[in-house]
């Protein structure tokens, strides 16, 4: 299985910057952890495609991080896809296993979602993240984020998000290709850019299944106009939870709390999340917690690490 990237592309003839995301091992790392139902994973796999395409528009290498939330009526209920700045992508859905009497082939994003709104929030290390709610509109990942950028973030976009199943309903393949203007940029070439888009001869993710590179199929939306890959960067399922994290958060629960867990339980076990990864704490880890809290005020935990087991 091939490494995913993250490529940064400009198209200096039509004022036109795109960003490329393959995922397929990303996706299917995530999915499984989850034991996701075939419906399931179409919608957290689009979701963590989508998180990777916006998580380009952070600042490489740094500390930056997004969330993308979407929840809505349906049976999924919630679907979460975490990006940082260094590659790396977590996701989980609420109901990993929607209940659709469907068959693999004509599944529907928009019966698992249902009515309900997208979330952005990013964290640019600005203080408080900045956050962003707009109803879902497409009823599909990708014109949903194509929404959410035009109407929140004032950048006319087209996104582009595919992922296929095989007969098995494992992850045969997942990427996405997102197309942003700038402030000069003409109307024709966003005309140009629609139409390519509107007659593609084959899907995006076919053309992945078969071995197509997602830069030919970028140039093919481009109508063969040059393009410059400005960078090119891996990205990976990864969590960041950890038990550093874990004990700052535990650290902020209410003595009383603490006092039953090492009562009643005689330690305390966490699950994250993201990764279902367990973190214990003995009789003797708690009550060092217990004496840290009486000895003194406890330490807010920060907006990433409340993130980091949600």
């Amino acid at each position: 299985m091939r490494q995913d990237m993250l490529n940064r592309v400009i198209c200096e003839t039509l004022k036109l910057r795109a960003y490329t995301a393959t995922t397929l091992s990303a996706v299917s790392e995530i999915t499984s952890i989850h034991g996701t139902s075939p419906n399931g994973t179409v919608a957290l796999g689009r979701t963590i495609t989508a998180a990777a395409l916006l998580s380009a528009t952070l600042k490489p290498d740094s500390n930056q991080s997004l969330l993308l939330k979407i929840e809505g009526s349906g049976p999924i209920r919630e679907i979460h896809a975490q990006a940082d700045a260094r590659g790396n992508i977590r996701g989980y859905a609420a109901n990993p296993s929607p209940d659709l009497d469907e068959d693999i082939g004509v599944i529907s994003f928009s019966r698992t979602i249902g009515a309900g709104f997208l979330t952005v929030r990013k964290d640019i290390g600005l203080g408080e993240p900045y956050s962003s709610i707009t109803p879902l509109h497409a009823g599909e990942v990708a014109g949903d984020l194509a929404y959410y950028l035009t109407a929140s973030e004032q950048i006319p976009s087209a996104v582009i998000i595919a992922l296929t199943l095989d007969a098995n309903g494992a992850v045969a393949s997942s990427g996405g290709i997102l197309i942003q203007t700038f402030p000069d940029t003409p109307d024709k070439s966003i005309g140009r850019v629609e139409q390519s888009m509107a007659s593609l001869g084959k899907d995006l993710g076919a053309s992945l299944r078969e071995g197509t590179d997602i830069t030919s199929v970028l140039g093919d939306i481009l109508g063969g106009e040059p393009f410059t890959v400005i960078q090119s960067r891996p990205i990976r399922a990864g969590c960041r939870c950890s038990r550093e994290v874990i004990r700052s958060v535990l650290l902020n629960i209410h003595r009383e709390e603490l006092d039953d867990m090492l009562l009643r339980d005689r330690g305390a076990e966490v699950v994250c999340t993201f990764c279902t990864k367990k973190y214990r704490f003995d009789e003797k880890d708690l009550e060092t917690l217990i004496k840290e809290k009486s000895g003194g005020m406890a330490i807010k935990p920060s907006e990433r690490e409340r993130q980091d087991i949600h």
